[in-house]
């Protein structure tokens, strides 16, 4: 949930308590105000009953009406409200809540007690229209001030979510051009500020550690060639004993692999590093076919049949020199570990392409160490120890890059390894 909706759950909840609260309140206050009047009009009834009997001779009490109703008591009273309800005279038969006030008063020498009654549901009526009208215009009031303060916050908050979408596009090989932008808000300036030197900071050190990198890689593959080219000549000479030959020979391999494996460090490094910044949207149908042509002799040297199935004009939007990785590395991976699980069987290689996934399948041995090992780096079959082990950790990287699903399975009956790439996500 982001901020705004949560800001504005927050401010929703409080202003629907407020109301309720402030609905039941007013309601309260508004009945006792009205009963408060209504009593005040019972107490003036019965201080005007009370000079009314003084001045009016004693005989005649009995010729009033009913309200008020006058009675003789010999012991006086405290003045007592209650609540009643009585049925509707006017033959409704309803019953309707009538405020009645009792007390006595002294007159002529006589106690007198005094019941006077006020029908209560007008005032009732009243206090409910009266708390609707005064309720709805709060409700209103309240929903235009959630309105107006959710447009505020929204306002308020536009520098923010600016720069939360200028860090999604950040790149670091454009750190030392990159600006946040300034905002009239002083946290969201210091903000900006902050963001600015670290990118900055971000984009310098990954500068020099591309560059490191880079002339690493330069300066390593060049007297790693030079002496390749060396040996290739010390082993030309008819001087050489056998056992000096062989010894040349795995120096010189062993220097093969140490070339491919800087090229390989450096690859996945770059990968990381997210330098592959250009995309375009390749045919991976012709790109896989052409790669399958050139590994093809490969299977056969290996007595695997190769089979295809790979649909035409499946594209896919990614960095041809990625592409091109990802699909020989699992070629290589096919050729260089797969054949016939037993001497007496042929094996295979299948090649499969749809528009939703890529899997290549091959016969052979099952893996000298666990499934889940299988995509580190430097994790290899200790039977070849030419083996780089970074190729399947470049695929992995790869398809990390690109939020390609990757996964291996492995059929122990049939003895099938299964490498599956999903292209729903990047698919055109």
């Amino acid at each position: 949930m982001s901020l705004f909706s949560q800001t504005a759950r927050y401010l929703l909840l409080t202003a629907f308590a407020i109301a309720l609260v402030g609905a039941v309140g007013f309601y309260t206050l508004i009945h006792q105000k009205i009963r408060h009047e209504v009593d005040e009009i019972l107490t003036s009834q019965v201080k005007q009953t009370e000079l009314r009997l003084q001045k009016l001779p004693v005989n005649n009490v009995s010729d009033w009406d009913n309200n008020p109703r006058i009675e003789r008591v010999m012991t006086p009273i405290s003045p007592t409200f209650t609540d009643i309800t009585v049925r509707d005279s006017l033959g409704s038969n309803e019953l309707i809540p009538i405020r009645q006030l009792q007390a006595t008063v002294s007159a002529k020498g006589q106690i007198y007690l005094i019941t006077v009654q006020l029908p209560y549901y007008e005032f009732n009526e009243l206090t409910r229209e009266m708390s609707v009208g005064v309720i709805v215009g709060f409700l209103l009031l309240m929903a235009l001030s959630v309105t107006i303060g959710l447009g505020l916050s929204r306002r308020l908050w536009r520098p923010f979510y600016s720069t939360i979408d200028q860090l999604g596009s950040f790149r670091l090989d454009e750190a030392s051009g990159y600006a946040f932008p300034e905002s009239s808000i002083k946290e969201f300036r210091l903000l900006g500020r902050s963001l600015n030197e670290l990118t900055q900071k971000l984009g310098r050190q990954f500068s020099l550690q591309k560059q490191f990198t880079e002339n690493a890689s330069h300066e390593l593959q060049t007297p790693l060639a030079v002496a390749s080219a060396e040996l290739e000549l010390l082993l030309q000479s008819e001087h050489l004993t056998e056992a000096d030959h062989t010894h040349l020979q795995h120096i010189t391999d062993a220097l093969g692999r140490m070339s491919q494996l800087n090229r390989s460090l450096l690859l996945l490094t770059q990968v990381e590093n997210d330098q592959f910044a250009r995309d375009d949207v390749l045919d991976l149908s012709e790109l896989l076919n052409s790669y399958t042509d050139e590994y093809e002799s490969f299977f056969e040297h290996k007595n695997m049949t190769v089979r295809r199935n790979i649909a035409p004009d499946v594209h896919l939007p990614m960095n041809r020199q990625l592409a091109i990785v990802l699909l020989t590395n699992l070629l290589k991976n096919a050729a260089r570990h797969g054949g016939a699980r037993h001497k007496i069987n042929e094996g295979f290689v299948s090649i499969e392409l749809t528009a939703d996934a890529l899997t290549i399948q091959n016969t052979g041995n099952p893996l000298p160490f666990a499934d889940n090992l299988l995509f580190n780096r430097f994790v290899k079959d200790p039977a070849r120890p030419d083996s780089t082990g970074l190729g399947l950790a470049l695929v992995r990287q790869i398809c990390d890059r690109y939020r390609l699903p990757l996964t291996y399975q492995y059929d122990a009956d049939q003895g099938n390894h299964s490498f599956q790439v999903g292209l729903l996500q990047q698919r055109v």
